[in-house]
């Protein structure tokens, strides 16, 4: 299955490489900026997104006005964060309990654990609060 990890470059490092590194080999990961999917206008083909919070928080505004959110909230997303926070991410409030959170200094024996609970049973119901951008 194809995973999509929307990551900024200025994050993607230390626990972050290392959950790159760590990700099953038998699932395919794409590391992607937030540029890059502005660029691409979508993530096509994958089976869900994990999304590092920053990056997300940053650029949900964005993601937005360019009409990106219609195609992302119909794709399962996960979070990759060193803590779970109380914080939920933008435009995805009503949410609550529904996001899957992963570890990135987890063990490659625990991310596969974990990713396949996702696969099994992907959180439900991608709906954002705030409405998405007129295409």
């Amino acid at each position: 299955m194809k995973f999509v990890f929307l990551c900024d470059a200025c994050y993607l490092k230390g626990d972050y490489a290392n959950f790159v590194n760590n990700f099953p080999s038998n699932h395919e990961l794409v590391k992607m900026t937030s540029d890059e999917l502005l660029q691409n206008k979508g993530v096509d083909g994958a089976f869900a997104i994990l999304v590092e919070r920053s990056t997300w928080q940053k650029n949900f505004s964005v993601f937005r006005y360019f009409g990106l959110l219609p195609q992302l909230e119909t794709v399962p997303m996960a979070v990759v964060g060193r803590q779970r926070r109380g914080e939920f991410l933008k435009g995805r409030s009503q949410n609550r309990n529904q996001e899957v959170f992963f570890n990135p200094s987890a063990t490659p024996e625990e991310i596969f654990l974990q990713l396949d609970k996702f696969i099994s049973a992907p959180p439900a119901g991608f709906t954002y609060p705030r409405g998405s951008a007129k295409a």
